[in-house]
């Protein structure tokens, strides 16, 4: 019989591989996993975060609504990723952002006292899943940096080198992973500032654009646009 998608996650993802196959068991029989269909909301900002969630299947976005209105992305969340498991270690018990699902997704549920209570008795364990957590961190500094100190044209240069399936090609062809709009609230620009540069990228001859698909004529002269 072969092994589902929530044993297969239980096995080989971080926040589960260092556990005892014994606590990883009773994390298989105690999790469930939930079917968003698309545009269904998983949970609100402002929910009480009783559990972390990892993505068996789709997309996740990751969003917060200003007081004006005005809709800012931080994170899509793909297959395999894990998302709110920071939560369970702070005095945060509501969510602060929504959650809702990019086409059909599956999702797993982690109860968070279920796991907190796993990792103080596998102490071994847990320093192994802090260490995978720091890492984790360590990249939303770096992208909070870019955010900042980088400009606009800088921004998505960078995001859209970061598409290309082998960064040594000189061309290559790559998806845009969800709508226009949504990247360029994710890179922290406006709609119309994110089609004025990509027109600025074709003009250059550095693209050209075909619905989700970029054809990238420059990868390298892609990755400098902005500098």
């Amino acid at each position: 019989m072969s092994e589902s998608k929530l044993q297969v996650t239980l096995r080989e993802h971080f926040l589960f591989s260092a556990l005892p196959e014994g606590e990883r068991e009773v994390l298989h029989q105690r999790c469930r996993v939930v079917e968003l269909k698309n545009d269904e909301t998983l949970f609100h900002q402002g929910d009480l975060a009783a559990s972390f969630y990892v993505v068996l299947k789709g997309s996740i976005n990751l969003f917060r609504v200003s007081p004006d209105g005005q809709t800012k992305v931080i994170e899509v969340i793909k297959t395999g990723g894990a998302f709110a498991e920071a939560l369970m270690f702070m005095d945060q018990v509501r969510y602060p952002l929504n959650a809702i699902a990019m086409g059909v997704c599956e999702i797993m549920v982690i109860p968070n006292k279920l796991y907190k209570d796993i990792l103080l008795a596998a102490p071994e364990s847990a320093l192994k899943v802090m260490g995978s957590m720091a890492v984790k961190l360590h990249r939303r500094i770096t992208e909070i940096e870019t955010l900042t100190l980088q400009n606009t044209r800088h921004r998505l240069g960078n995001y859209m080198f970061g598409l290309a399936p082998d960064a040594s090609e000189l061309q290559c062809t790559l998806q845009l992973p969800m709508a226009k709009q949504l990247i360029a609230s994710q890179l922290g620009m406006q709609p119309e500032t994110f089609s004025r540069l990509m027109k600025e990228m074709k003009t250059q001859g550095l693209i050209d654009v075909k619905g989700a698909d970029v054809v990238v004529h420059d990868l390298q002269g892609l990755r400098e646009f902005g500098h």
